[in-house]
């Protein structure tokens, strides 16, 4: 009889909550997760797949379909590349069907999915609490538990938000986070919110939710930054600056910190790694007390480039299960590609042809310069990092004679480079303009100094700085 009461339960527990949420575990330490909904393969001549096909196998546990990209007078503006254009009479919002199936038959095999606010463009600053509550009045009726007579994905229910803040201050959030918690707790199945910040810390898009609001899941974009995974194995690299974070600032303690990297080339601008670099990283952070899996831009270049399935055999062998359909799930034809990607243009040493090394002088990914004889390619971005103190230097050989001497970015500030309208900044950024040194203060592009509230005025053009740190925008 009691064996029959608890097969009763389980089974009525299934019905009530749906079969997901007695899958995924936000606690635990080994999950994937996949953005879904821009379309980024596309920038590799790929396409991204219906959402459904990507939940075919174990390989990814959750999901984040981006983006709302844009609050309109109040009112959610949601944008899912070409995934979905039709929207409700008299509306823009879009009506997306297909894609309500999609997320309820993707529930059904365990995953959970989130609605992500944000993206890299677009304007969904809150700084008001009332008005953050008021949003959040909107997202829980048109994508929650709410009622609606125009809900994009019909009678689907997502199982929480995320908050992909990638510009403003956003204070707003705080309250919006608050008032859905209030309405989870009376929910009769479980919600989850997470947060998508870029490593330099504090993120300052992010800093006022994460510091007084509750998140489950923080998936810190760990590329097209100095602090990337592209910098693992130097004093650049700060997870364990989010683990702090996470066990003496965060209101959750338990909350899980998410390693967050490119799904394969086209992902980012930086911090693109295999697998074999990947699975080191993650081997040497999961003792993290709150480290809990990998997070991928997004599941379209995830798959094709095989990263997506090489993080969950590691990481889903390490809770002790694996998956025979995983070898599955890799595109063959273009795994030859990857070897492309390489730097099979760097040569192995003799005439001094590169400039002289200089530590006023800024250097991308790729640039060579000679040094004491030697020549070196840099990694990723680089300003006053001496050559033969290693990474983000790789030591090419010897090399013969002098390189000319670079040439001063004209218009510089000392070590400070000029700003340009067409450059996009994020938080934390330093430029050059009309004789002063101004910082960002969160994302940018196309804003000038000194007429744009996002730049903060500093000191007159006068000496240098040891370096400038360039965050680079990650969508």
């Amino acid at each position: 009889m009691n064996l029959f009461h608890t097969a009763l339960c389980a089974l009525f527990s299934i019905a009530l909550f749906g079969q997901y949420t007695l899958a995924f575990n936000p606690l635990s330490k080994t999950n994937v997760v996949n953005y879904w909904g821009q379309n980024s393969v596309s920038s590799t001549g790929g396409s991204e797949g219906d959402l459904v096909t990507y939940c075919q196998d174990d390989t990814v546990d959750f999901f984040v379909v981006a983006f709302v990209s844009q609050i309109v007078n109040g009112a959610p503006v949601l944008n899912l590349a070409n995934h979905c254009g039709a929207t409700f009479p008299g509306s823009n919002l879009l009506n997306c069907p297909k894609v309500g199936q999609d997320i309820k038959a993707c529930q059904a095999k365990g995953k959970a999915l989130v609605i992500s606010i944000g993206g890299a463009s677009g304007s969904y600053s809150i700084d008001d609490p009332a008005a953050g509550a008021a949003f959040a009045e909107q997202i829980w009726n048109i994508f929650l538990g709410g009622n609606s007579a125009t809900r994009p994905f019909g009678d689907a229910i997502l199982d929480g938000v995320d908050l992909d803040l990638e510009s403003g201050t956003n204070k707003g959030y705080v309250s919006f986070i608050q008032t859905l918690r209030a309405k989870f707790a009376t929910a009769s199945r479980p919600y989850y919110i997470t947060s998508a910040p870029q490593c330099p810390y504090p993120d300052l898009a992010t800093q006022a939710a994460l510091n007084a609001a509750w998140f489950d899941l923080v998936l810190v974009q760990f590329y097209n930054n100095y602090c990337g995974v592209q910098s693992y194995g130097t004093n650049n690299f700060n997870f364990d600056t989010w683990n702090t974070w996470a066990t003496d600032v965060s209101i959750n303690k338990n909350v899980r910190v998410l390693l967050g990297v490119p799904g394969g080339p086209g992902g980012a601008g930086s911090g693109v790694i295999g697998s074999s670099q990947l699975i080191t990283i993650l081997s040497s952070i999961k003792s993290y007390s709150n480290f809990g899996g990998v997070m991928m831009w997004d599941v379209g270049i995830a798959k094709q480039s095989g990263l997506a399935v090489a993080a969950a055999n590691y990481l889903h062998g390490q809770s002790g299960t694996t998956t025979t359909t995983r070898t599955t799930t890799a595109t063959p034809t273009t795994t030859t590609s990857r070897t492309t990607t390489a730097p099979t243009s760097t040569p192995t040493g003799g005439a001094c042809s590169a400039p002289a090394w200089s530590a006023t002088a800024t250097y991308n990914a790729q640039a060579q310069v000679s040094y004491n004889g030697r020549l070196y390619t840099a990694q990723w971005w680089s300003q006053n990092n001496i050559p033969t103190d290693g990474a983000p230097w790789t030591d090419v050989g010897p090399c013969s004679g002098t390189g000319p001497t670079p040439t001063p970015t004209p218009g510089g500030c000392g070590s400070v480079g000029a700003w340009s309208s067409s450059t996009a900044y994020s938080g934390g950024a330093k430029v050059s303009y009309g004789g002063f040194i101004y910082t960002a203060q969160w994302w940018t592009q196309g804003e000038t100094p000194g007429s744009a509230s996002v730049w903060t005025k500093g000191a007159a053009c006068s000496g240098t700085l040891r370096r400038r740190r360039f965050y680079a925008n990650r969508r």
